[in-house]
C-alpha cells in the first residue's frame, strides 16, 4: 500500500530500498544492505570500503575528505534488524507501505531510516561542495544485535582513528540523547540432586530440586537493590531473567537449571559490583559467571558537542527539549568509551517501537532528519 499523496523524496526512496532486504540477525545477511548504500554513494563520486567480519555479513565505510585541519566526525548506525512474527503484523514487514504520514517495515525505527537519512546527509553535503576541515566518515555496521560484533571489529581494525566526535542515530523520536545504559549477562547455575520425584515424599525445604532453587533465587533478585549511584537522566538499573532452562523428565528431580539474566547499567555500576552482589543472596547451590558485558555512555551535557548538536536540532526542527537519557545500548558502547569520545544520539525513529509490531518511522521525522544531520557535519567540520 502506498500513499498516492506522499512526495516520494530522496530519503524516504532509499529507505524503502533499505526495507526490502531482510537483514534479520541472524543470520543478518547485511551485505545486500551495504551494496544498496553503496551504489547509492558511488553514484555521487563518494569513496567507500568493506569490512567483512563474517559471510555475507559486512560492515560500510565511506569517507568524505576534509582538509585534515580537524578531527573527523563518525556517524554511526546499523544493518540489522530484529526478527519478524508474521502473525503478529498488519502488514507486510519488508515492503516498505506508506500510510498516514508513517512509513512501515521492519527497520524503518531501527534503524534503516537512519541509514539512510545519514548517507542522504553525505551526499547532499558532497552536492553542494561544501568545503569540510575534517572528514566526514559513515561507519554503518552489522551484527549490532549479535553483541555489537560489527561495531567492535570497526574498532580493533583501526577504522575509527582520527574521529574526534561520534553521531548515532538510534532511535529517539528527535530527540537528544546523550547518556545510554550498559548491560552485564549473567549465568545463574543452579545445583540438585539427580533422583525420582517419587521417593523424595516426606522431605521438606527444596527437596533438592534444582529449578526450585534457581526460582528462588530469581525471586530474589527481582527487585534487588544494586545500590546505583544516581544519574541525571538515566532510571535505576533494571533486572530482567531472560531465558530459562532445566530438567531431565517431568518424573525426575532436576539436577541443573540455569538462567540468563539481563542487568542495565547505570554509570558508576560496575559488571562486578553486581555479580557480588548477586553472590552475596546467591546461597551454596548456586554458581554465576558473567557471559558479557556493554559499558554505560555518558557525555556531559554541557560538552561542545552536545551544543551543538542541540543548537542545529533546535535550528531545523524547532526543538524544546533538552538532554536525556536512554535505556537501551547501541554500537556507542564499544566505540565511545573506548575512544574516549563525545557521543550523541539523534534517531528519526520511534522510542520503544524497536521490534515491535508493523514498526513504522514518521516520514517528517526521517525527512528532518537528513537536515539535522547535515547541518551538525557542517557546523563541525566545516
Amino acid at each position: 500500500m502506498k500513499d498516492p499523496f506522499v512526495k516520494v523524496s530522496e530519503v524516504l526512496t532509499l529507505t524503502r530500498q533499505l526495507l526490502a532486504v531482510d537483514t534479520i540477525d541472524p543470520p543478518g545477511n547485511e551485505e545486500k544492505a551495504a551494496m544498496i548504500v553503496a551504489r547509492a554513494l558511488a553514484a555521487e563520486g563518494i569513496g567507500h570500503s568493506f569490512q567483512s567480519i563474517a559471510p555475507r555479513r559486512t560492515n560500510l565505510i565511506a569517507r568524505l575528505k576534509g582538509t585534515g585541519e580537524r578531527p573527523a566526525l563518525s556517524m554511526s548506525a546499523h544493518f540489522d534488524t530484529i526478527g519478524v512474527d508474521p502473525d503478529s503484523w498488519t502488514r507486510n514487514a519488508f515492503a516498505g507501505e506508506i500510510e498516514n504520514g508513517r512509513l512501515y517495515g521492519r527497520g524503518s525505527t531501527d534503524m534503516k531510516g537512519g541509514i539512510a537519512a545519514m548517507t542522504m546527509a553525505a551526499i547532499e553535503i558532497k552536492r553542494a561542495g561544501t568545503p569540510l576541515k575534517g572528514d566526514l566518515v559513515l561507519h554503518f555496521t552489522a551484527a549490532e544485535n549479535s553483541s555489537l560484533l560489527g561495531a567492535k571489529a570497526l574498532v580493533s581494525e583501526g577504522h575509527l582513528e582520527g574521529v574526534g566526535a561520534l553521531l548515532n542515530s538510534e532511535p529517539s523520536s528527535m530527540r537528544l540523547f546523550v547518556s545510554e545504559k550498559g548491560t552485564v549477562w549473567i549465568r545463574a547455575t543452579a545445583r540438585g540432586d539427580t533422583g525420582h520425584s517419587a521417593f523424595r515424599d516426606g522431605e521438606t525445604g527444596d527437596r533438592g530440586n534444582a529449578i526450585v532453587r534457581l526460582a528462588r533465587f530469581i525471586d530474589r533478585i527481582h527487585d534487588l537493590d544494586l545500590k546505583a549511584p544516581p544519574h541525571r537522566h538515566l532510571k535505576p538499573p533494571t533486572i530482567n531473567p531472560g531465558m530459562i532452562s532445566g530438567g531431565l523428565s517431568t518424573p525426575l528431580t532436576p539436577p541443573r537449571a540455569v538462567c540468563d539474566i539481563d542487568v542495565r547499567l547505570v554509570p558508576g555500576l560496575t559488571p562486578e559490583a553486581v555479580l557480588k552482589a548477586f553472590e552475596a543472596v546467591a546461597g551454596p547451590d548456586i554458581s554465576l559467571t558473567i557471559l558479557d558485558s556493554k559499558p554505560p555512555v555518558d557525555t556531559p551535557d554541557e560538552h561542545p558537542f552536545v551544543q551543538l548538536c542541540l543548537s542545529a536540532l533546535r535550528h531545523e526542527t524547532g526543538y524544546a527539549g533538552t538532554p536525556e537519557g536512554v535505556p537501551y545500548y547501541s554500537d556507542c558502547a564499544v566505540i565511545a568509551p573506548v575512544l574516549n569520545l563525545p557521543m550523541v544520539i539523534i534517531g528519526p525513529g520511534e522510542v520503544g517501537h524497536s521490534g515491535r509490531p508493523d514498526e513504522y518511522c514518521e516520514i517528517e521525522k526521517l525527512e528532518a532528519s537528513v537536515r539535522v544531520y547535515r547541518t551538525i557535519a557542517e557546523r563541525y567540520l566545516a
